[in-house]
């Protein structure tokens, strides 16, 4: 049965909880977009997009008698893409320098996200399939950002199988190592305890599926190398076995890793059999044989034929849909799954989903059109990520961006960007380790994790440094037109967005609804109009006037208009600090 669709009121209110939650932020431009449109019209447009991005540049040099000099990634031009270029004996290495580019790129994205779901739903499953960018090679990790990128809405089958074949997750859990002689267990757990299945209440699975798991999963592993013919060429890394006729010389020799062979009898298959969990399913190699009738050794497509079996079998149990439910409803909704939302939410949601072969853009129109989304107990009721923290705020003030006409600028401040998400506790790109980060599961503080006594502080210093100065490039660039920009918010600007900003009761309300998570009382918002807005005056129009006198005349002498590009700083200031601006 579906989950109850929500039936109330579809007012701003109801639209400004919608995206925050499915944004990286929201600012007035996302209203004026939606509004006077249906909950479903906003959740369709939410869910309808390109998945195509661009891809990261490179906008590094080396220095050299301190001059920057494009010294380094001698097989890039400046300013083009890496991505398709593999590192060739090169000395110094810029694989590192390739990794600050591609944190910054994704930062990027993030910070340009268009009003859709794509740029969130692509750190949801970053941080739900969580690999390390310090351990693998820049080039993996690109191509599993855009693989989570390219799946972000895509059947739960093709994004786990893609995923347990990719190259980071490969290298990330010992699979290019595992092989028969010694099944390596990692992949097998993780996909059972954290991807597929989970450690919910009817979660069954035993350690010997582990160990069945483990088996099916022997053999894969990948290259970085091309054969043919001719000496070998550098090429990009290549999935393993390739059984692909194309390429005749290519390395195939580790699929003699499949653990396929019946130990006791090597002319027999072996049959992985797995518990009461799974039905007892029994999955195995083909009975192949040659004319000897010796088993034939795996092909990429006999493997391929395994892996899918184990997959099918994973997405038979209820549990893996309620497991993937429970995920999205932490991260969009909140932690506090009681035993009536496990009943009357997540369950009929996960039958869904099950249902329909794992339809993930399906579900989760289901999802934010629910009544549970919409539950007043769960609006302002999270506290923001670093990510959204620094996005929204940036967004949300139309602070001016680099653009890629200063491409070495641009890049330099998306990495001090990044940089900040780092200090306050989210690097995004690197969650912590396989698990993600702790607060989209660690019990019982959850998303309260994000904010303690060493991160607060960080936050503060991000929205003081970007409202008071902005961010200024530096002078040792390769690119003299990247030198000595300055970026700032522009406040009279922004506040042009707001419907009346010469009212300046309109602009109080409109602010606090715009800005905070969760709603604050009458006398809150007189304090905030009296204390800035009014400058401790009585009269409305001590605002109205100054306002309007400013905006007609930028240069005005007027003692009193002269203050309001300050008045609105000074304001914005006192309400980035207060305790709902750090909620969603």
């Amino acid at each position: 049965m579906p989950v109850p669709k929500y039936t109330g009121a579809f007012g701003q209110a109801e639209l400004l909880h919608l995206l925050r939650r499915s944004l990286f932020g929201v600012n007035n431009s996302d209203l004026k977009l939606y509004k006077g449109k249906s909950l479903d019209q906003v959740v369709d447009s939410l869910l309808n997009f390109s998945t195509t991005a661009s891809e990261p540049l490179k906008a590094y040099t080396i220095k050299e008698n301190n001059v920057q000099v494009d010294k380094l990634d001698k097989d890039v031009p400046f300013g083009t893409s890496w991505v398709n270029t593999p590192i060739i004996n090169q000395d110094p290495n810029p694989d590192g320098n390739r990794r600050e580019s591609l944190k910054a790129w994704r930062t990027g994205l993030m910070l340009n996200q268009e009003s859709n779901l794509r740029e969130i739903l692509t750190l949801f499953w970053h941080n739900h399939f969580s690999t390390e960018t310090d351990e693998i090679t820049s080039l993996f990790t690109y191509r599993t950002n855009k693989r989570h990128r390219d799946n972000c809405l895509a059947s739960f089958k093709k994004i786990l199988t893609d995923i347990t074949l990719d190259f980071t997750m490969l290298r990330y859990l010992n699979g290019y190592v595992n092989s028969k002689a010694a099944p390596d267990e990692n992949y097998a757990r993780e996909i059972q305890e954290l991807f597929a299945i989970g450690k919910g209440p009817d979660s069954g699975y035993t350690e010997d599926d582990i160990k069945e798991a483990a088996k099916i999963f022997t053999g894969w592993s990948y290259t970085t190398n091309k054969y043919d013919t001719t000496p070998a060429t550098p090429s990009l890394p290549r999935l393993l076995p390739n059984n692909d006729p194309a390429t005749p010389k290519e390395f195939t020799s580790r699929s003699g890793n499949h653990y396929y062979q019946d130990p006791k009898d090597p002319k027999k298959s072996y049959e992985k059999k797995f518990s009461a969990f799974y039905n007892d399913k029994v999955i195995k190699h083909p009975d192949t044989v040659d004319s000897k009738g010796n088993l034939l050794t795996p092909t990429y497509d006999t493997m391929k034929a395994e892996l899918d079996q184990f997959i099918d079998m994973l997405l038979a149990t209820d549990e893996c849909a309620r497991h993937l439910v429970r995920r999205f409803y932490i991260f969009f909704i909140h932690y506090n799954i009681t035993p009536e939302i496990e009943q009357n939410f997540i369950k009929p949601l996960a039958a869904d989903y099950k249902k329909d072969n794992y339809d993930t853009k399906k579900m989760l129109k289901a999802f934010f059109t629910s009544a549970e989304f919409y539950n007043s107990c769960n609006r302002g009721a999270m506290v923001k990520s670093p990510a959204t923290f620094i996005v929204s705020l940036l967004r949300q003030f139309g602070m001016k961006l680099p653009t890629s006409d200063t491409i070495e600028a641009q890049y330099a401040f998306r990495s001090t960007i990044k940089n900040y998400g780092i200090n306050m506790g989210q690097d995004f790109m690197d969650a912590p380790d396989v698990a993600g980060w702790p607060a989209y599961y660690q019990v019982p503080s959850f998303h309260e994790m994000w904010l303690n006594t060493a991160t607060y502080p960080q936050r503060k210093t991000f929205y003081e440094n970007m409202l008071k100065n902005g961010i200024t490039s530096g002078s040792l660039y390769f690119e003299a037109k990247s030198q000595g920009l300055k970026f700032t918010i522009d406040f009279v600007e922004f506040t042009k967005g707001f419907s009346k900003p010469d009212d300046p009761n309109v602009l109080i309300d409109e602010s606090c609804a715009l800005l905070f998570g969760a709603p604050v009382s009458q006398s809150v918002k007189d304090q905030l109009k009296k204390n800035y807005l009014l400058q401790q005056q009585s009269t409305d129009y001590y605002w109205t006037n100054a306002y309007n006198e400013y905006v007609a005349n930028p240069s005005t002498t007027d003692p009193t208009a002269k203050k309001v590009p300050t008045i609105l700083k000074d304001l914005y200031l006192d309400m980035c600090g207060a305790a709902e601006y750090n909620l969603c």
